[in-house]
This record gives structure tokens, sequence and C-alpha cells, in this order.
């Protein structure tokens, strides 16, 4: 699901003439779902030998999920989309700006993420959340925005 609305968001950059833009899209949406599906995969490896009696195994997957940059990719994704929806027009400027916040926050939690030893803490709910809101928010403007076109029309 996630990746016909990367596709639409891209079809809708192309019709601004913003090819560019629209490929970032494609790029930054595809990578953030591989990676997720890479996560995904070690995470579901992890549960299945966990209780297997292979230390060794358990602490390769658990070091390969906890590593697995998504947190970058999600940043990407929201950077190039926000910068690519106010530079196309399809949103307003405040929600461009909003979602370069948000990239911004992304990308510090990466980092700091990165830092921080493997296993120190558990992981925030807020990321996610945060990026769901995001993409709320954003396909609400971008709605309002075709509807104000097709009225404009």
């Amino acid at each position: 699901m996630f990746m016909l609305f990367v596709v639409s968001l891209a079809g809708a950059l192309r019709r601004t003439d913003d090819f560019h833009a629209a490929a970032g899209v494609i790029v930054s949406g595809s990578v953030f779902v591989a990676l997720g599906m890479v996560s995904t995969a070690a995470e579901t490896a992890l549960l299945a030998v966990a209780g297997s009696g292979q230390p060794a195994a358990v602490l390769v997957l658990f070091e390969l999920q906890a590593r697995v940059p998504v947190v970058f990719a999600v940043a990407a994704f929201t950077a190039v989309t926000a910068l690519a929806a106010w530079r196309g027009g399809l949103v307003p400027p405040w929600l461009g700006v909003i979602g370069l916040v948000a990239a911004g926050v992304f990308l510090i939690a990466a980092a700091l993420s990165m830092l921080a030893p493997v296993g120190a803490g558990d992981s925030s709910p807020i990321g996610p959340a945060l990026f769901a809101v995001w993409l709320l928010v954003l396909c609400v403007g971008l709605f309002r925005a075709s509807g104000a076109a097709r009225r404009g029309a």
C-alpha cells in the first residue's frame, strides 16, 4: 500500500514537470520499503532462533536487526517528499516546513541510535507515530490541494 502512495505522489510531481523530484520520491520510498523488509526479516529470524540455544545466531541477528538504517531512509523519504511537494506547489509552504522539521528529527534520532550501544534501551514509539502523523497530514494536504485545483480549473 505504501508504494501505491509513493507512485501516486511521484505521478503528481511528474505533472508539475519536476521529474527529478518524482524520481527522488520513488527512490527514497523504495529504499525505505526495502530496508524495512530487511529489518523485518532479521527480526522474524531472530524470533525463530531465540529459543534455539544458539547464542551466536541470536547475537548476529540482533545486531543486524538493530543496525539496519531504516530511520535514515525514513528521514530521506520525509525530506525528499516534503521538499518536492512544497516546490511542486502540491502542498502549502507550512506543510513542507513541517516535513523538513520532521526529517531533521528523524535524522537526529537515527544518528543518536547509531552512537548508542546496541541494546542500550528500548526504542521509542514516538518516531513511528511521528512518521504516521506526517504521512496523514501530508495526505490530507495533498487531498485538499487537489480539490482546490479541481475547483479552480
